[in-house]
């Protein structure tokens, strides 16, 4: 396949990323995760623009469902309704269409340019029917991180990179946990990092984990107020918990490390020979870690997913550095299956009890 095809084709399948979450409606008006997933909240929310001029206060006055979603989405929201009016679905598409082409951009950023077309079926399987329909505050907060936090931090200009994560955070609070890249930058023992992988892995399994999490987030809630703002998210996020409404990991999201710690472990030593590789090594097993100690909270797990893009950099680099072809070729096959058989199941899972609806054929 030439060049020019592949670039069509990599653009044509960017344009349906665009279109299949910009374009979705819903007859549902009101509530959380029902119909198009969150449709209806993030429309009331549209629809209910604050006064540029005059934003912060109003902002301090308005309504619990607007307050209880950050101040600088409800600022974009409002800004985008003075510029679209009142055509949701147009906001939708636009706001879709930066946030996939700036995730194409963010790979170059952090160079990646090698299976780009692998990494975007890899970003549609495993992020974009979750964070591109329902948690898109932390879908801008991902992209605001990736195409310009980590960059500025690579280049060792960490007061641009802690602006951007105040900028991410803005729109969605589980961007503050991105400063731990910070440290990802330096030699870190990874002997160590395996142990606590190991070891916080045992004690979620045991449960043991999770009481000592549930006292730290109780903690939290008495000093932030769970009347409003993010306590008031934290602690709807823990009863759901408690009542075991919100599912853990998935043991598929461990069996899909295999293949990168296969990479890291191989690739050891030309990996840490740059900057780049050694930051994303280490970002690997700082995500690992994370996920082993978040594993039975669904909602903890999803602020450790702004380092998933190391999983993007070790497979391009894998692509571009593979000591065979024979290599390559059984790592694509592996996972390609592997990424088709989680796609199935997440559409199957999302779109089971819920149709999809196209807002052409709705208006």
């Amino acid at each position: 396949m030439n060049n020019d095809i592949k670039s069509l084709f990599l653009l044509f399948s960017l344009c349906l990323l665009v279109i299949f979450a910009g374009g979705r409606w819903s007859s549902l008006e009101v509530g959380y995760d029902v119909g198009i997933f969150d449709y209806g909240t993030y429309k009331n929310i549209y629809n209910a623009p604050l006064n540029i001029v005059s934003f912060f206060s109003d902002y301090k006055d308005s309504s619990w469902e607007i307050r209880g979603q950050e101040i600088g989405y409800v600022f974009y929201s409002s800004l985008c309704y003075y510029l679209f009016g009142n055509n949701f679905n147009l906001y939708l598409l636009f706001t879709n269409f930066l946030l996939v082409v700036l995730f194409y951009k963010s790979m170059k950023q952090n160079e990646i340019r090698t299976g780009l077309f692998f990494i975007l079926f890899f970003f549609a399987a495993r992020l974009y029917l979750q964070y591109n329909f329902i948690l898109l505050r932390q879908a801008i907060a991902m992209t605001i991180i990736w195409m310009w936090a980590f960059p500025f931090l690579l280049r060792k200009e960490k007061i641009k990179f802690c602006l951007f994560i105040c900028l991410a955070a803005a729109f969605h609070y589980t961007a503050l946990i991105a400063l731990l890249a910070l440290v990802m930058n330096r030699n870190l023992n990874v002997k160590y990092i395996i142990i606590a992988i190991c070891f916080f892995f045992i004690l979620s399994i045991t449960k043991i984990v999770d009481k000592i999490l549930l006292s730290v987030i109780e903690k939290c809630l008495s000093v932030l107020g769970s009347s409003e703002g993010i306590g008031e998210k934290l602690s709807k996020y823990l009863l759901e918990s408690e009542n075991g409404e919100f599912r853990g990991l998935n043991i598929l999201t461990f069996i899909e490390a295999i293949p990168f710690i296969y990479i890291v472990r191989r690739y050891k030593s030309l990996l840490y020979s740059s900057s780049m590789g050694r930051f994303y090594s280490n970002m690997f097993y700082i995500f690992i870690l994370l996920l082993a100690l978040t594993m039975n909270f669904g909602f903890l797990t999803r602020m450790c997913q702004y380092f998933i893009l190391s999983y993007f950099f070790l497979f391009s680099f894998f692509i571009k550095n593979a000591k065979s072809v024979s290599e390559r070729r059984t790592m694509l096959f592996v996972f390609s299956n592997y990424l088709l058989i989680y796609s199935i199941r997440y559409i199957f899972i999302w779109f089971y009890s819920t149709e999809y609806s196209f807002f052409l054929f709705n208006s």
